[in-house]
């Protein structure tokens, strides 16, 4: 039975692709992991698709649950990266899912929408108990001086259905860079994104 983590947000441009891609790297190192893209856009799938070492991944833009549930004994991990906007998919995947991360810019044009996705979780939860909730701060201003973050944790501590992760993944161009080149922080040596993305990983798994 695979253990199923689903990434989302109701909004765009926070960086749930970037995250996704690096975690299914990291997936696929301690068991067999399917990236499933559930974008009309394929950013993750096309991703995948510009690397040397392939992960296994499907493109699934309906009927998540019903496509999915013949694959669950075959993988260890499935990941789920869901479009930025409500849909169908999204409340079917968290219907099936074990764990879902939310990344977020510390941005009120952000942080306003995790009241939507509280909503969908709490009603998730009736048919789901087991769903645990995550939220990570993603894309953060790298400038200590910067008080975003601080101010983003006071406003989702509103929010006791989601977990706050520690880890804290600023804004760096090595991640963008692995996406260009169809990698993983991980695969690209040391650096302080990849110090963040291990840092994760350990709370998330």
């Amino acid at each position: 039975m695979a253990q199923i983590f689903t990434i989302a947000h109701r909004k765009g441009g926070v960086g749930k692709t970037t995250l996704a891609t690096n975690l299914a790297v990291a997936l696929s190192n301690k068991g067999k992991t399917l990236l499933v893209d559930t974008d009309d856009q394929k950013s993750a799938y096309n991703w995948n698709e510009y690397r040397q070492e392939k992960l296994n991944s499907i493109s699934v833009i309906e009927n998540l649950g019903k496509t999915l549930q013949p694959l669950n004994d075959e993988y260890e991990f499935i990941l789920i990266d869901i479009a930025g906007r409500d849909s169908e998919v999204f409340r079917e995947a968290l219907l099936i899912s074990d764990k879902l991360i939310v990344p977020t810019q510390a941005s009120i044009l952000d942080l306003e929408l995790l009241p939507y996705i509280a909503d969908k979780v709490t009603k998730a939860h009736k048919l789901n108990p087991d769903l645990k909730a995550y939220i990570v701060i993603n894309r953060a201003n790298a400038n200590p001086k910067n008080n975003e973050v601080a101010e983003a944790k006071k406003f989702i501590a509103k929010y006791p259905i989601f977990k706050l992760l520690n880890t804290v993944i600023h804004d760096r161009k090595q991640f963008r860079d692995a996406i260009i080149g169809g990698l993983s922080v991980s695969e690209m040596g040391s650096s302080k994104a990849h110090d963040e993305l291990n840092k994760f990983l350990i709370e998330v798994l």
